[in-house]
Parts: structure tokens; C-alpha cells; sequence
């Protein structure tokens, strides 16, 4: 009988202790800038200097990201009205021909 109750029963699964590691930028920066902002008020200038040069570096980041963006939206921009431009023209002269040939309809003799 207690052989039974053996067969019967179900193993546990094994855990193991991995915790997965992965590199996050962002939140190294943040953890940075939370460093440095509770400082005990008093940084020493190495530290104020890499502080502006961090915020210099994100603030030209976002500006130049900005200026990319806005000058490809208006590529495309320029781009897709002169294709409706055209399209629009050829299809006006199209119908334009079309009408001056039905309209010139003479009798055969």
C-alpha cells in the first residue's frame, strides 16, 4: 500500500536563485542624477562640472534629435505635394483631351 501512495505522488519543482542582470542606460543616468542631487549642498567642482556636462550632452541630444525630425517631416512633406501636384495635373489634361474629343464628335459622310 505505501508503495502506491509513492507512485501516486508528484515531485516539486526546483527552484534556483538567478536573477537576471541586464544593462539599463536610463536608469543608471537616473540613479547618476539622484546621486548627484542629494549631495549634502556643498559638491565639490569635479562633481558641478560633470553635472553640466551631462546636462549639456542630453540638452544637444535633444535638440539636434528635434531639428532631424522636423527637417525630414518636411522633406516628406514637400515631397508628397508635388506628387499630388503632378498627379492632379496629368489627370486635369487627361480629361481635358478626353472632353475636346467627345465634344469635336462630327458625322461621318
Amino acid at each position: 500500500m505505501l508503495e502506491r501512495i509513492k507512485f501516486m505522488k508528484v515531485n516539486k519543482n526546483k527552484r534556483f536563485e538567478y536573477t537576471p542582470r541586464f544593462y539599463d542606460e536610463r536608469k543608471e543616468r537616473l540613479q547618476k542624477m539622484k546621486e548627484a542631487y542629494n549631495d549634502d549642498g556643498n559638491p565639490e567642482d569635479l562633481q558641478r562640472r560633470e553635472r553640466m556636462r551631462d546636462n549639456m550632452k542630453t540638452s544637444w541630444g535633444l535638440e539636434s534629435a528635434h531639428t532631424r525630425q522636423s527637417r525630414a517631416a518636411n522633406i516628406r512633406l514637400v515631397i508628397i505635394l508635388a506628387a499630388l501636384l503632378l498627379g492632379s495635373y496629368f489627370i486635369l489634361d487627361y480629361v481635358e483631351i478626353f472632353t475636346a474629343e467627345v465634344t469635336n464628335i462630327e458625322p461621318t459622310k
